[in-house]
């Protein structure tokens, strides 16, 4: 019997422990205000939100899906009513080296006078709650609307390698396998260069995962295996890894087979 694949790599437990496994800050981590160009990102302080964010995880685990998403809802509306008003730009950063980045890649000084109001980088806990809501919705069936709420996570941290995969996998949903495999390719980089130490590895296979995933559809039997074997060597157990070696492995059979008759 042929292995029965599917776009789901994680399991939603798995995917709610990543959320929360990421370093985050209270208050802004950095201001364009707060220092030269380009600015000094703070360090993490104690996250904020935080035991919302955990409810949702509870609610959502519980299958009370609706419940969890008016709280998610109304975290992502205390940060955007704090701390979006008036500015021109916004980050969510997991870490200092990802919040200088983003104030590095802005390519601009502030302008003089307008400073506090252009650009600032906050809690990541912001873009958890955006994280979070599009679970809920994709568990929902919404999956328009999953897509808008993970491209709003996206938008607010773009070298978060768990939102990026994310949104790999809703456009995985919509069968673009071209534009799947770029923000799969862009989660491998940035897992490499900004994820933190605690969740590198998880975030790293999951964007390789995704990019073999692709190649099986594109018939690519041996780049998907490659990729595959690098992320056993990142863990010697990934079930989803070994599962899809074995159905490249019967592909292979079947084709064999079929080449012999």
């Amino acid at each position: 019997m042929v292995y029965a694949r599917t776009l789901v790599f994680t399991v939603l437990a798995c995917c709610l422990s990543a959320a929360f496994a990421q370093g985050t800050t209270s208050a802004p981590a950095a201001n364009a205000a707060s220092a030269p160009a380009p600015a000094a990102a703070a360090a993490p302080r104690p996250t904020e939100n935080t035991a919302e964010l955990d409810e949702v995880s509870r609610l959502m685990r519980a299958g009370k899906l609706q419940e969890a998403l008016v709280l998610a809802d109304a975290v992502v509306q205390s940060y955007e009513d704090r701390y979006r008003r008036g500015k021109i730009q916004v980050f969510a950063s997991r870490s200092p080296a990802e919040a200088q980045a983003y104030l590095n890649e802005m390519g601009r000084k502030p302008t003089p006078g307008k400073e506090a109001m252009e650009a600032g980088v906050y809690p990541s806990t912001w873009g958890d709650a955006y994280y979070l809501k599009s679970f809920i919705l994709t568990e929902m069936k919404r999956f328009p609307d999953a897509r808008k709420a993970i491209e709003a996570a996206v938008a607010l941290a773009p070298h978060n390698a768990a939102y990026r995969a994310e949104l790999g996998q809703l456009v995985l949903k919509e069968k673009n396998f071209d534009q799947a495999a770029k923000e799969f390719k862009r989660a491998e980089t940035d897992a490499r260069e900004f994820s933190p130490t605690s969740v590198r590895n998880r975030e790293l296979a999951r964007a390789l995962r995704g990019q073999a995933f692709v190649l099986v559809e594109k018939k690519d039997l041996d780049g998907a295996e490659k990729i595959y074997n690098e992320c056993l060597k990142l863990d010697a157990n990934d079930p989803v890894a070994k599962a899809e070696l074995r159905y490249i492995a019967q592909k292979r059979a079947q084709q064999q087979s079929g080449a012999g008759k």
